[in-house]
């Protein structure tokens, strides 16, 4: 086993936790809107892992065997897309329509977007860092999964210490969409602008529309595609930050 693979679940945590207290201090946003964020987050999700559990993977299949792989992966990709954008969408217009955001200033706006990017890395990263660790200390554990989850986990246990740093900068990056389209959903609401509206759907939908085909090529074998993949999420991550920044200049002036 490959302790250094810890690194990569930490690090999301630390991407989580760090981003939340850095603009705490450079903002002096409120926590309530951090925890806001979180729970915008967590309205966003639920519908998300039920569509997963019920309705994605009998899909897969259903188009697999309709259309084949290429244009399942096609079709596939449309409706991540389509699913992330349109709840995630959903729920940052809610809260901005419904709740004390519609009042709120860009940073705080922003800690709002920052906890639910802050809070969805927590999510997926402390609960494989315990997982991974708790097997690392007693092995023996591993021989109660099943064959199929036995094997994907001793794969992550002794996977290359270089792969560790794709998960981080995936939360990174993406924590940086998540600001850009709590921002154009803000502005939308604010400056009546509904354009502003489905191109937030359009940029989120973007960011997962590659999806099917990264787990397809990853399933395939090739380590190389986490990275692969996060070169999508930092083009997109870095196109996130630039524009949320002249968001920020032109939605603080007077």
């Amino acid at each position: 086993m490959n302790p250094f693979v810890l690194i990569g679940p930490a690090g999301m945590v630390a991407v989580g936790a760090l981003s939340m207290v850095i603009w705490h201090r450079r903002s002096g946003a409120h926590g309530r809107f951090f925890f806001l964020g979180g729970c915008v987050w967590l309205l966003a999700v639920i519908p998300k892992y039920l569509l997963d559990l019920m309705l994605t993977t009998r899909l897969s299949w259903w188009l697999y065997g309709s259309f084949g792989l290429n244009w399942t992966l096609a079709l596939l990709g449309v409706y991540l897309g389509v699913r992330t954008g349109l709840l995630e969408c959903a729920a940052a217009y809610l809260a901005v329509d419904r709740s004390e955001l519609r009042h709120a200033s860009v940073d705080e706006v922003i800690a709002t977007a920052i906890g639910f990017g802050g809070t969805e890395a927590l999510a997926l990263g402390l609960p494989s860092f315990l997982q991974m660790a708790t097997y690392m200390i007693d092995p023996g554990q591993l021989e109660l999964l099943d064959w199929r989850h036995y094997v994907e986990m001793v794969a992550q246990l002794n996977a290359p210490t270089w792969i560790v740093a794709a998960p981080i900068i995936e939360r990174a990056f993406v924590l940086l969409a998540h600001v850009l389209s709590f921002l154009l959903i803000y502005a939308s609401v604010e400056r009546g602008r509904p354009h502003l509206l489905l191109l937030a759907f359009f940029y989120k939908g973007l960011l997962d529309f590659p999806t099917a085909y990264f787990q397809w090529l990853l399933a395939s074998g090739s380590l190389m595609t986490v990275y692969i993949a996060d070169v999508w999420v930092v083009l997109l991550g870095c196109l996130g930050l630039l524009w949320s920044v002249r968001l920020r200049r032109q939605l603080s002036a007077p």
